[in-house]
């Protein structure tokens, strides 16, 4: 096959014994208006004829392009990315969740995008979509934008957490040859890892504006169904840990410890500093709490007292004029 002839993107579906949710990818690549693609649909040990059959359901709409690559038991999710990838030809890379969709301008946008700009790949405003699964049927029940804030996808915040989910992401194929592929020895965060791989070297475009991408999870979804950052959040947090400490040690054995020492200790300081004021800012509150309510307790006994009800008026107002002042401060 030529270079003009290949597909301009590979999509990368990777699921397990989730037909229901496979149906709907499917339907959903189906639906994408740029249609110069190629599917590679990893089944990572799951039943080879539940995924069979959701593809011969479609076979006709797909028109040939499509490809099912199998694995006999689990490798994991980022063994079967790199499966994909190998095993299709593209300019272009999306990794496609059997759980997740697209608008259906999604590869259009992106495609549009990155032959029009130097960026090794492009992310989109995404929407999580919070659903349950009944049998065969899925129900929504809520969303909300993710990420709000982000107005670009950069190293800065990438360092922090994930700011661009699978399904949000096209990117080239070239970036593999420079940044490697997924690290197989995640068993999660590996999407993430290797955004920080790519983002040292390239940059990547952001499409803002309405979501062109959907990032659906399951709360309540377990084993198979569950979505992997809320069915597995003990090792998103081991993972993380162990990306973050693998790093840290590669620049600790090339620029030495001073630095990170300095830093480490420096942020305690700043911690132990913060803490101190609060203490002191909520005493502070509490006696003037204490004050007010003292305060109270002597403009009811001057009420009895006093028969000049002008007078206690006058006071009250006084009072009030003086606690908002307080308040204002």
């Amino acid at each position: 096959m030529t270079t003009d002839q290949l597909p301009s993107v590979a999509i990368i579906m990777r699921t397990r014994n989730r037909a229901v949710l496979l149906d709907r990818a499917v339907r959903d690549v189906l639906a994408q208006t740029f249609t110069n693609w190629m599917l590679v649909v990893v089944n990572d040990g799951g039943n080879a004829s539940e995924v069979d059959s959701v593809i011969e359901r479609h076979r006709r709409h797909l028109d040939g392009r499509v490809r099912i690559l199998n694995h006999q038991v689990s490798r994991g999710m980022e063994a079967a990315s790199n499966a994909g990838i190998a095993g299709s030809e593209s300019e272009f890379i999306a990794i496609h969740d059997d759980d997740d969709t697209w608008h259906p301008d999604f590869l259009q946008r992106t495609v549009d995008h990155l032959r029009t700009a130097d960026d090794a790949g492009v992310g989109v405003r995404t929407e999580i979509v919070y659903e349950r699964l009944e049998e065969d049927l899925i129900q929504e029940v809520s969303r909300e934008i993710f990420e709000p804030e982000v107005r670009a996808i950069t190293l800065f915040d990438t360092l922090r957490s994930n700011r661009c989910v699978p399904i949000s992401l096209l990117y080239r194929r070239s970036v593999h040859d420079s940044v490697g592929y997924y690290d197989e020895d995640l068993d999660v965060v590996g999407d993430w890892e290797f955004q920080l791989r790519m983002l040292q070297g390239h940059h990547l475009g952001f499409i803002d504006g309405a979501p062109l991408a959907f990032w659906h999870q399951r709360r309540e979804a377990t084993g198979d169904l569950g979505n992997s950052v809320i069915a597995s959040d003990f090792a998103h947090l081991n993972f993380d840990r162990t990306v973050r400490e693998k790093y840290l040690r590669n620049y600790a054995a090339e620029v030495g410890l001073g630095g990170l020492l300095y830093l480490t200790k420096h942020q305690d300081a700043e911690i132990e500093h913060f803490h101190r004021r609060q203490t002191y800012s909520e005493g502070l509150l509490r006696e003037l709490i204490e004050r007010s309510a003292r305060t109270e307790e002597r403009l009811r006994s001057l009420e009895e007292s006093i028969s000049d009800a002008s007078l206690v008026s006058f006071l009250r107002r006084r009072y009030r004029r003086a606690k908002d002042r307080l308040r204002r401060k």
